[in-house]
């Protein structure tokens, strides 16, 4: 299992439910990544998309027993969503108290990290500071609309 975000200088990932930045190259690469597999997130971060994302499994966890959707799988334990996933590659795509939950069952983070600071309210575990994970993948700098950013593969040791 692996966690996808991108988060500002600050492990920023949110502001009111929104994402801080849309970058298309980012959005791109995240599509490219995670098409064909599973995505994992919150009722939130479902909420906030406002769609299941398309050709992708569709995964949400929420403590809500009564909430239903009709374009994603509802789970409301993380065995459970553990169990479903199996062997099967799966991206956590937030927020950050869904990551917080699967922690533990990833070994890959793939962050885009945003050379730009915003007003958040929603930040993303440091795997900086994490002595458990390194950067085992690091790109160039790129540029969007005057943002630079790269990408950073954390694995765990």
């Amino acid at each position: 299992m692996k966690i996808i975000l991108a988060v500002d200088q600050n492990w920023g990932i949110g502001k009111d439910n929104e994402m801080l930045f849309h970058l298309k190259k980012d959005l791109k690469h995240f599509k490219d990544l995670t098409i064909g597999n599973i995505v994992i997130m919150g009722r939130s971060t479902y909420e906030s998309i406002g769609k299941a994302l398309v050709n992708r499994d569709n995964v949400v966890l929420t403590r809500n027993r009564d909430y239903k959707l009709d374009d994603a799988l509802v789970f409301h334990s993380i065995e459970d969503v553990i169990t479903y996933v199996g062997d099967k590659e799966a991206f956590v795509i937030g927020g950050s108290q869904i990551v917080d939950l699967f922690l533990p069952y990833c070994n890959e983070a793939i962050i885009t990290k945003i050379f730009d600071q915003k007003d958040a309210d929603t930040y993303l575990h440091n795997f900086d500071l994490d002595d458990d994970f390194e950067i085992k993948n690091e790109s160039e700098i790129f540029e969007e609309n005057k943002i630079k950013f790269k990408y950073l593969t954390y694995r765990r040791k």
